[in-house]
């Protein structure tokens, strides 16, 4: 029973795993093919341009056109209920027009009205939850000169995309953003024409593309799928894991289980009985609670689906919401899973059951292996290690981190399997250590504890080694994001110690002058630095060149160093990123036709924000017009100003100039923060799956020990150990394991944890963080767990009889 319910749990993980994609992305191919529905052709606009009324015209009087219809899409920058500006991922949100033909929109009404006035409006769902807007209330959008037009909102509509949607008349989004064009035109087709004749006949202005709607709606899906490939590979690895911890519980039981029939083995040997036939019995055996375990494990699934579907929002995916999708493939893995999945991991002790001489029918004790088969163990794991730890060193010396990563893992992934290999000489000896205080604290019963579990190494390792993996791969998930984390904001702290960054929105490219100057005179910033940038060329080659003010250089912006020396740097040098040049050297930058000659003072880290090559602003002003917008201006606070303060002021001073965003880095940090600490939660309640796997393992291997120390166990009870000090024994047995395998996890997943994030950034050291609190955890549930796991089969022990046993 056990092993059928550690099956039902794989199959349950993969086969539920596989019905959320299937699920998800029907939900999203449905959301995103919103937009072509009852399209039978259509004909998009190249990027930058517009499609005319005569090009709509001409759809309109294609052979096979039943209707068509124009589909503008303009950028129409949104504030909220504070005056701020809406914004996804750092973009303003778009204008659609109403259209005149309901069944062509790109848009379906959930809620309201369609506008139908100029001084109406209608939002997408996810902006109306986001900034609280609701039917009835006023909302404000920016036209192409920074004007504020209030529009009162009638409608809710659900669109495709992640930016903010604004519903409007067509002639009110003209008027907004001074555009006549559109960005689509789409059709659909009387009976019987078909869409690929029509297609070919439609106009095909420059840069257009027509295509069919079934095309259109291919290339939506695939918007969908590519949303959703990360999710779907992260589960799949989960799952994976799940079935590996799964293989590990069935191999153990079924070689315990052989062990246990050793006699009957042999003499059903000794009455005929060939090694095929001893062979086919115990796959058969494993075949059929594989059989039994696919079976319910599919039932399984189909509730874990629903779970993640539920639970989707807070794995980072906005999956709209929908029922569960059962396609055959999900059924198809289940059994393979839980039916190959089974007999492969039975398939050792099946020919370990072949090895079983008739003699052993006559023998009392079961023979241990020698001593020779430990050493060639021994030996594969050294082998192993060594090229786990040569391919672990390269990836850190390898500069970029990619392929980094995938060789420190690789590396991660040999050394384990080496301490897989090795856990029978580990494993007791940690129990031993582990139970040295409790064996003073408690007596006899964990005396006996830790003498049960160092009497057969081979099993107890095996045992741990499920919840080794699970344990291992959650401290890793841990420690590398407390260390990314870490490492991230110790990084920003010291390259911006600033509050806020000031970025052009809605199409502006940079940030007025006027804001950074109005910025200086209010005592509640003392720091006010503005970066100006412009596209140049170094030896032929891009760059970014950037300036900031001089008062900012070593407190707002502080890079690393990397030679040379940062207060070197004044009129007539330049910072440089690495590869770009070295100290000394003389470069000419050109940049607008001219030419700045500097020399290089300091190679620093590159930075995006400033650029690849830094220069004093009197040099930068000769390679461009010195009135000229600031790309971005930082922000920091004086002592003793509130947060809130500090960005009341901040907001108080951008009424005039509402497309200036504003990233405020503690918002930022704090968010980070709270991502980080969502995804270990993530990794810990997807790992939890393969640790009841493991404690399933636990419980089977245990209860199977109480039957094989049935002697022993009335022995011990006749010499005066009490039902409950016998019961003591299997659970401080069982949670002296789990430590033992839950610390080796923990040491093993940290160690690599940092490895994979030190690879991670590269050049740049990874801050090692080690979440204590959460480890600490980690080992103490999997402790109780396992303790809890040997409440039955301590009970059915303590129970026994002694004159029967």
């Amino acid at each position: 029973m056990p092993t059928a319910l550690a099956v039902v749990l794989a199959v349950g993980f993969v086969a539920g795993t596989m019905i959320f994609s299937d699920s998800a992305e029907e939900a999203l191919v449905g959301q995103y093919a919103r937009s072509a529905r009852n399209v039978d052709v259509a004909v998009t606009a190249g990027a930058g341009s517009h499609l005319g009324a005569s090009t709509l015209e001409e759809v309109r009087r294609a052979d096979g056109v039943a209707a068509a219809a124009g589909r503008m899409r303009e950028r129409l920058p949104l504030l909220d209920r504070q005056g701020r500006l809406v914004t996804a991922f750092g973009e303003t949100g778009y204008g659609v027009d109403a259209g005149d033909r309901p069944e062509l929109r790109a848009f379906e009404l959930v809620d309201g009205v369609v506008p139908t006035t100029g001084d109406e409006m209608a939002i997408d769902s996810a902006t109306a939850t986001a900034t609280g807007y609701r039917i009835g209330d006023t909302a404000l959008v920016l036209d192409t000169r920074e004007r504020r037009r209030p529009l009162r909102v009638v409608g809710v509509v659900a669109v495709s995309g992640g930016v903010s949607t604004t519903v409007l008349t067509r002639g009110e989004l003209t008027r907004l953003t001074g555009s006549t064009g559109f960005r689509e035109i789409v059709a659909t087709l009387r009976p019987g024409a078909d869409p690929a004749t029509v297609r070919d006949a439609l106009p095909a202005p420059a840069g257009a593309r027509v295509r069919t709607g079934d095309q259109l709606r291919h290339d939506l899906a695939e918007q969908a799928f590519a949303q959703l490939s990360g999710l779907s590979i992260g589960l799949a690895l989960f799952a994976a894991v799940a079935v590996l911890v799964a293989g590990f519980v069935i191999a153990n039981t079924f070689t315990i289980l052989v062990a246990q029939r050793q006699r009957e083995i042999a003499l059903l040997r000794c009455v005929g009985a060939g090694r095929g036939h001893i062979f086919r019995s115990v796959l058969t055996e494993s075949a059929l609670v594989g059989v039994a375990g696919a079976l319910a494990g599919l039932a399984v699934g189909g509730g874990v689906g629903w779970g993640l579907m539920k639970g989707s929002a807070s794995l980072g995916t906005d999956i709209p919401a929908g029922g569960l999708v059962l396609t055959p493939w999900p059924i198809v893995a289940s059994l393979l899973v839980g039916v190959l999945g089974t007999v492969v991991s039975a398939a050792v002790p099946a020919f370990r059951a072949t090895r079983v001489p008739p003699i052993a029918a006559l023998r009392l004790v079961v023979p241990v292996s020698g001593r020779r088969s430990r050493r060639v163990q021994v030996l594969v794991a050294v082998l192993i290690c060594v090229a786990g730890t040569l391919t672990t060193v390269a990836g850190l010396r390898t500069d970029q981190p990619e392929p980094a990563m995938l060789l420190v893992v690789a590396g991660g992934i040999g050394n384990f399997l080496a301490l897989l290999l090795i856990s029978p000489l580990v494993i007791g000896r940690l129990v031993a250590a582990l139970g040295w205080l409790p064996g003073r604290l408690l007596g006899v019963p964990a005396r006996l504890a830790v003498a049960n579990a160092r009497r057969n190494p081979g099993r107890t390792a095996a045992t741990t080694a499920a919840l080794l993996v699970g344990v291992a791969l959650m401290a890793g998930g841990s420690t590398i994001a407390a260390t990314v984390d870490r490492t991230a904001e110790v990084q920003l702290d010291e390259a911006y110690p600033v509050d806020y960054l000031l970025t052009g929105a809605g199409g502006r490219k940079g940030v007025p002058a006027a804001v950074g100057a109005g910025l200086r005179r209010d005592p509640s910033f003392d720091l006010v630095a503005a970066v100006r940038q412009t596209e140049g060329k170094l030896s032929g080659r891009k760059i970014t060149v950037g300036s900031l003010d001089p008062g900012a250089i070593g407190s707002a912006y502080r890079p690393v160093v990397t030679s040379g020396r940062l207060a070197d740097f004044g009129p007539g040098t330049a910072l440089v990123a690495a590869g770009r040049g070295t100290v000394g050297k003389r470069l000419s930058v050109t940049a607008d036709g001219r030419t700045a000659t500097v020399e290089v003072a300091a190679v620093v880290q590159a930075s995006p924000l400033v650029g690849d090559v830094v220069l004093w602003p009197g040099d930068f002003t000769t390679l461009g017009p010195a009135a000229r917008d600031d790309s971005l201006v930082m922000v920091r606070t004086a002592p003793g100003v509130s947060p809130s303060d500090g960005r009341a002021r901040l907001d108080s001073a951008l009424q005039a100039h509402p497309l200036v965003q504003v990233d405020d880095l503690a918002s930022v940090r704090a968010e980070r923060g709270d991502a980080i600490r969502q995804i270990v939660g993530i990794i810990a309640v997807l790992l939890g799956f393969a640790l009841v796997i493991a404690l399933v393992g636990i419980t089977n291997t245990l209860s199977l020990s109480v039957l094989e120390r049935t002697r022993e166990s009335a022995l011990v009870r006749a010499l005066g150990l009490t039902r409950a000090q016998l019961s003591a024994t299997l659970m401080l047995e069982a949670l002296l394991m789990a430590a033992a395998g839950a610390l080796a996890g923990v040491l093993f997943g940290v160690l690599y944890g940092w490895l994979t994030a030190e690879a991670a950034f590269g050049a740049t050291s990874a801050l090692l963080a080690v979440p204590a609190g959460q480890l600490a955890a980690f080992v103490g549930i999997a402790a109780l767990a396992g303790a809890a796991a040997a409440v039955l089969p301590s009970r059915r022990a303590g129970r026994a009889s002694v004159v029967g046993a």
